[in-house]
């Protein structure tokens, strides 16, 4: 099977060093990225040790596309992608936040699939990820085909990376966006691995409001979600990651623009539409823009 990872930034990294195994594996990354990786591969250590040299020059269709890009870059990736697609190739979503669920449903229809995952990576050098934890990767088709995403979820598994379908994937997809707003942006601005969100009793309760808001948005915008209690599913995965500096933190302290846009702005966006006041969520969105140099402005209103 033929498989292209466009974006090998950590989780991207672990899909193309797994991938390798049963695969024929490309990856597209920028240009000094891509001779570096020619040259000396891509390494992933702790929970598996592996070095793999893949193709950096996509060429010809794939069976499979995984896009692991951030997520404010899924609309460029979509359109870099597309000439490598055909009706037979899957175009895989791994990204955190909800604005890919509609966007990539209208650009690829039923070859879209979305694949939230809870895998823990990060990077520890230029072309060196450390893998902290495989997680659970669910798959579904936003347009209900289930065969597409039974079979990236068997290629997946063969590859050793814990894959479950799901026949209800907006669901999941707003329920790992609920539980990223309630860590990411207060761990990011406290400096914390996520596991210190549970020991500061303030940062917890600013959790706990923060998704009792995202649960009010999912239930006006018509989202069942897949746990009752939201919010102890929050603090299960606060405890399962609590060494883990997740990646709004790790954006923040790289100077780097996070996706608290695509996280609690699109919960406040879709919340406020629907009525449901959002005042936590729209303050950790503002305070996380401010923390990267970029403001609120107008134009990141309720409305838009």
């Amino acid at each position: 099977m033929r498989v292209l990872v466009f974006g090998a930034g950590a989780v991207g990294s672990v899909l193309a060093a797994m991938l390798s195994s049963g695969s024929e594996v490309d990856v597209a990354v920028r240009r000094d990225r891509a001779s570096r990786i020619a040259k000396d591969g891509i390494t992933i250590v702790g929970a598996m040790e592996r070095t793999v040299r893949p193709g950096t020059v996509p060429r010809g269709r794939y069976d499979v596309i995984f896009i692991a890009t951030k997520a404010y870059d899924v609309a460029a990736a979509a359109d870099a992608v597309a000439p490598y697609a055909d009706e037979g190739t899957a175009i895989v979503s791994l990204q955190n936040g909800m604005r890919h669920l509609d966007l990539l449903s209208e650009r690829f229809g039923d070859r879209a699939v979305l694949a939230p995952t809870t895998m823990g990576a990060a990077r520890a050098g230029p072309e060196t990820v450390r893998l902290a934890a495989i997680g659970t990767t669910v798959v579904g088709s936003p347009a209900g085909g289930g065969e597409r995403a039974a079979a990236v979820a068997a290629l997946l598994n063969s590859a050793g990376l814990k894959s479950e379908v799901s026949e209800d994937i907006a669901s999941e997809v707003w329920m790992k966006a609920v539980v990223n707003a309630c860590i990411n942006p207060l761990a990011a601005l406290a400096g914390v691995p996520n596991g210190r969100l549970l020991e500061r009793k303030a940062l917890l309760s600013i959790a706990e409001g923060a998704c009792s808001e995202a649960v009010g948005a999912s239930e006006a915008c018509g989202i069942v979600l897949p746990y009752r209690d939201a919010f102890a599913r929050v603090k299960w995965v606060i405890g399962s990651t609590r060494d883990n500096r997740c990646s709004m933190l790790q954006d923040l302290e790289a100077g780097r623009r996070t996706e608290i846009d695509e996280i609690n702005g699109e919960l406040v966006r879709k919340g406020e539409s629907a009525g449901v006041p959002m005042d936590i969520n729209r303050s950790l969105w503002t305070m996380v823009r401010a923390a990267e140099g970029r403001g609120l402005s107008s134009k990141c209103g309720g409305s838009t």
